[in-house]
């Protein structure tokens, strides 16, 4: 057997157990009991330390150094190559740290859950300390055998090849185009008129509607599932992909926005090569790209005009729900409405990127040692009253809405708006390539759209960089102004 079948053979192995750990962990955020939390952990744990041992040994590395010498087609070389990103990765950091992180962040993740409800931080204070601690460990060590500083090797975690300097800078630019149009939107808006949602949709409606959107869109339900959960996401495993979602009677439509955007992630999930499954190279390609797709489908796409048609059409035809409140033309005002909100996951496009700047912004505070654990929560409150010029009220509505920092999840923000401006630059593109696409929105027929993502973006997994991606597909790499355009043409 040569060496880079052995390769294969291991990193299928350690991709399985990963896979495990996603159905437990959508579990533990879905149905799992209350008091079963702790041995919850020690099982993510020991499967964390399973799938870190299995690619950081140093038979993985001799591996890769005699499969460098054989004959290799070129997919086969791009494999290797992600084989050996990881190898490094993995082998970098102890598996007793690795462990410590998983477990902690299990436990830490479900006391944030009760720290939420009760707008109480010092009941996750004392974990959260603890778990930032372990990933400062991490962080010093991947930044030291990257060459890179602290938190960049966090943020190169979740997309490779990252440049924090070039994040801030963008990010710099994204604020200043941003900060005095947001008020220009709402004062725009002051004068439109639109009905509010008074005929509230019941809980087990919104999924029904949900459900039969997500099929329509292209979503297989014979290999993933729609549940509930505190916060939405997706998660599961190799041809299991699940998506949850949180329910607001009050606001249907923030839970079908949610939706939505994990719909646009699991499309890509469900569209990545079944050839390479398991394999480094056939997994998606980090997360700018998988936000870009989320936001393809929630932004791009649902809160289009001719989505607003769809789905109007939908609800009276489908659900029988006959309301002036549910028109197109009120479907898009609501949908468009800008408002400086708390919480990041129920805001407009446009304010959205200046929840990510905030968090940007605090991380490094944190990974720089400038603030503590203890100050987080007033960080977080003056960081916010500087960008919204809004004095945040509570803390579930500030430092306590997000579950990432209370799962260990560090340098994962900057990719949300990184992939909101690499969705703009798709659209653009797809807009160009499909001059019907609103028309066959419009009609309930996204085949194409689908089609032209699986093979633009979805198919290519991580045999290609996000920006080489961006560059066959746009001929561009990434740039601001597609994004720019698309918010001044919507909104003015």
């Amino acid at each position: 057997m040569s060496a880079y079948i052995k390769l294969k053979q291991i990193f299928r192995e350690a991709s399985l157990s990963s896979d495990i750990a996603g159905i437990l962990h959508w579990d533990m955020s879905t149905m799992m009991p209350a008091n079963s939390r702790n041995q919850r952990a020690e099982q993510l744990a020991y499967l964390s330390k399973l799938s870190h041992d299995k690619v950081s040994t140093n038979e993985v590395r001799d591996l890769i150094f005699e499969a460098k010498n054989e004959d290799l087609n070129e997919n086969d070389l791009r494999n290797l190559s992600e084989i050996e990103r990881e190898y490094k990765l993995a082998s970098s950091v102890p598996s007793d740290l690795v462990e410590k992180i998983s477990r902690t962040s299990a436990k830490c993740e479900g006391e944030w859950q009760e720290a939420r409800k009760n707008s109480d931080f010092n009941l996750i204070k004392k974990s959260l300390d603890e778990l930032i601690k372990l990933v400062k460990e991490e962080s010093n060590i991947l930044g030291k055998v990257f060459a890179v500083s602290p938190y960049e090797a966090l943020v190169n975690k979740f997309e490779p090849g990252s440049n924090t300097k070039l994040i801030a800078n963008i990010f710099n630019d994204l604020q200043q185009f941003l900060t005095p149009l947001i008020d220009t939107i709402i004062e725009k808006q002051k004068s439109q008129k639109i009905l509010p949602i008074q005929n509230k949709i019941s809980e087990s409606l919104q999924k029904d509607i949900a459900k039969y959107i997500m099929k329509i869109i292209g979503f297989d339900f014979k290999r993933g599932r729609l549940d509930k959960s505190i916060h939405p996401f997706c998660g599961g495993s190799t041809n299991d992909v699940r998506i949850t979602t949180r329910y607001n009677e009050d606001n249907p439509f923030s839970s079908l926005d949610g939706v939505m955007h994990e719909t646009g992630h699991a499309l890509y999930e469900q569209n990545l090569p079944e050839k390479w499954s398991h394999q480094p190279v056939g997994k998606s390609r980090g997360m700018a790209m998988h936000e870009s797709q989320s936001l393809m489908i929630e932004m791009q796409i649902t809160r289009s005009q001719s989505f607003k048609k769809f789905l109007s059409t939908i609800l009276k035809d489908k659900f029988n729900i006959v309301d002036n409140a549910y028109k197109s033309e009120n479907l898009y005002l609501l949908g468009t409405r800008v408002e400086k909100s708390y919480i990041r996951v129920e805001s407009d496009e446009v304010t959205y990127p200046l929840h990510i700047i905030l968090r940007f912004n605090l991380e490094r505070k944190i990974f720089n040692n400038e603030i503590s654990v203890k100050d987080i929560p007033e960080a977080w409150n003056e960081e916010y009253k500087r960008l919204f010029d809004k004095k945040v009220d509570n803390n579930t509505n500030g430092c306590l809405q997000d579950v990432h920092w209370y799962a260990g999840l560090f340098g994962y923000f900057p990719t949300y708006s990184l992939g909101a401006l690499t969705a703009a630059q798709f659209a653009s593109q797809l807009r160009f390539d499909q001059p019907d696409l609103d028309l066959n929105i419009q009609k309930g027929n996204f085949n194409e759209l689908i089609k032209w993502l699986k093979i633009n973006i979805h198919e290519k997994a991580s045999f290609f960089s996000t920006n080489e991606v961006l560059e066959q597909v746009t001929n561009s790499s990434l740039n601001a102004k597609y994004f720019k355009n698309y918010i001044n043409n919507r909104y003015l």
